[in-house]
């Protein structure tokens, strides 16, 4: 077991003072087989006139968010604590073997706002899915393929950049190539959803590790016959193992950006600065 310490720190700064703010919040991590979340808190500057929290449609802890006094900056910082030891998926079988496929999975095999399926992700997919090859061995050399075929380049894409523009750029960040994954995966029949959350990184040899250097990360999960929901990064080509913390999960990014809300203001300009640490702490006891 690996046990970590996260936070996630975003903050706004308006050139024209706020007169309030709405927001859904989604930085604590869910509970989960193989991943327990020992504390966590959320913490608001300026103060909340209301801050609660629900459990969304996909089950990912959410919280609500409204400030109603007037304010140039608005401070949002959720720190938890993870345990987190994951097991090794099991065996399945063939990937094209016949199946039922749980009526709470249908809603994965479909297109999403961020993934539409197209003729285009077929034939990517199809590299790796060969008729009656092993299911897990198909999705590993599909993240394999993705790692090797597109560049990880940040500032290559933005939020809202098309599957379609990934596949012709070749380049992209996690959320692209989660997308990608995705839309693969549902184009040859598999559900398939975009898990959002943490990876612990290691500094370069012989460099300290800075604080605040990491970020949110995301990779796929894939319901496959015989071994059930497995994970997968295709980012950094392997299985989701102990240095993962998962936040949430949905059809796509839509589903489960850290912060979306509305704010009132006559201003029109804002400095967003995020930053997201991962700590490797030692478990109590």
């Amino acid at each position: 077991m690996r046990s970590y310490r996260v936070t996630h720190h975003t903050e706004y700064t308006y050139t024209t003072p706020v007169s309030s703010s709405f927001g859904e919040i989604i930085m604590q991590p869910r509970e989960l087989p193989g991943q327990r979340c020992a504390q966590s808190r959320l913490d608001v500057d300026p103060a909340p006139h209301d801050l609660r929290e629900r459990t969304d449609y996909f089950g990912n802890r959410t919280s609500y968010l409204a400030v109603l006094v007037a304010h140039s900056r608005l401070a949002i910082t959720a720190t938890s604590l993870v345990h987190v030891h994951r097991a090794p998926p099991p065996p399945g079988g063939p990937w094209d073997e016949p199946r039922d496929t749980d009526p709470e999975a249908v809603e994965f095999l479909l297109d999403s706002p961020q993934v539409t399926i197209t003729p285009a992700l077929a034939e990517y997919a199809a590299a790796s899915f060969r008729p009656g090859r092993d299911a897990l061995d198909a999705v590993r050399d599909l993240a394999a393929r993705i790692h090797r075929d597109f560049a990880y380049t940040p500032g290559a894409t933005h939020v809202t950049t098309t599957i379609a523009e990934v596949l012709a750029r070749r380049a992209g960040v996690c959320q692209d190539f989660a997308h990608l994954a995705v839309g693969c995966l549902r184009a040859v029949g598999l559900p398939a959803r975009y898990v959002s959350g943490y990876l612990e990184t290691d500094p370069p040899p012989g460099r300290p590790r800075l604080a605040g250097a990491d970020a949110t990360h995301a990779w796929v999960s894939a319901l496959l016959p015989g071994a059930g929901w497995v994970d997968v990064d295709p980012t950094n080509d392997q299985l989701v193992d102990d240095r993962y913390v998962t936040t949430a999960w949905g059809r796509d990014y839509t589903d489960v950006p850290p912060l979306k809300g509305v704010i009132f203001s006559q201003g029109t300009a804002h400095e967003l600065r995020v930053s997201v640490d991962v700590e490797a702490v030692e478990p109590a006891g």
